[in-house]
């Protein structure tokens, strides 16, 4: 059987390694250097959002403070 002949199934090991590591590595580089970036990205808009929401929480209750002050 010719997939099993010990000439041409050494090679065909090497190029099917040397395929798989390649794509594997390309993957790596541009995918996951993608992917990375913007959960990163994503995080720090989470974050700022948040710290905008109790800054804007805090003005909130001082102006509430402010306005039922004025009020009384």
């Amino acid at each position: 059987m010719p997939q099993f002949d010990f000439y041409s199934f050494s090679g065909q090991i090497f190029w099917t390694l040397v395929g798989f590591y390649t794509f594997y590595f390309f993957i790596l580089h541009f995918y996951l250097a993608n992917f990375s970036e913007m959960f990163k990205m994503r995080q720090k808009l989470i974050s700022n959002f948040t710290k905008n929401r109790e800054i804007s929480s805090k003005q909130a209750k001082i102006f509430d403070t402010f306005v039922l002050s004025k009020l009384s």
